[in-house]
């Protein structure tokens, strides 16, 4: 399995190795006009400049390897928000589809599953065996995404991470297989066909 930054995109959405340089303006913008939606970020700390903080620690995953982020674009070329590989681990293939997040305008409709069904994809075609996704307890919102796109859910890990607030997270994982991914693509694609060009 070899996960490297390359350029993904559908009728939705292109996804672009994400440039500190070019959109970490566009990532600060959209994180404050986001504000509570954010509130379970695992690098949300208001009133202090949280956001630099997370834009350093990409930056450091990235240049370890253990980060391979995605910025978001719409077919037009607008920043919609960003998603990255977290953790690929090429010896027992696996590897987390995390730090996703959206500007508010693109919640809710294609933006999401399109992300997923070409994220979900390139993982699986470059040898992926299991998908994971690790999600804060607290946010029901993305455990319901992630049950929508056909991940199962495979247990909780308690109190498994403090955060930045002193906040002690617990965190529920979900996984998609390569044997499962036949179907939820087949789903997604469903999704897809719903919608127009436009979310």
């Amino acid at each position: 399995m070899q996960i490297a930054p390359v350029t993904l995109e559908n009728r939705f959405v292109r996804l672009v190795p994400f440039d500190i340089d070019a959109h970490a303006e566009a990532l600060r913008d959209m994180a404050e006009r986001s504000g509570q939606r954010l509130a379970t970020w695992p690098y949300f700390n208001p009133p202090g400049d949280w956001i630099s903080v997370w834009v350093k620690a990409i930056r450091k995953r990235a240049e370890a390897g253990t980060l391979v982020p995605f910025a978001v674009l719409t077919p037009e070329g607008r920043f919609a928000g960003m998603s990255a590989y977290l953790n690929p681990d090429a010896v027992s293939k696996n590897v987390e589809i995390g730090m996703t997040i959206y500007a508010p305008e693109f919640q809710g409709g294609a933006t999401n599953p399109a992300c997923k069904h070409l994220l979900l994809g390139h993982a699986f075609g470059q040898g992926a065996i299991r998908v994971c996704f690790n999600v804060d307890e607290r946010n029901a919102r993305s455990r319901a995404a992630v049950t929508k796109l056909g991940g199962v859910q495979e247990g909780v890990l308690r109190d498994n991470r403090v955060l930045p607030d002193g906040f002690v997270r617990t965190t529920v994982v979900f996984s998609i297989l390569a044997r499962e991914w036949p179907g939820v693509k087949e789903g997604l694609e469903a999704r897809l066909a719903h919608f127009g060009r436009e979310d």
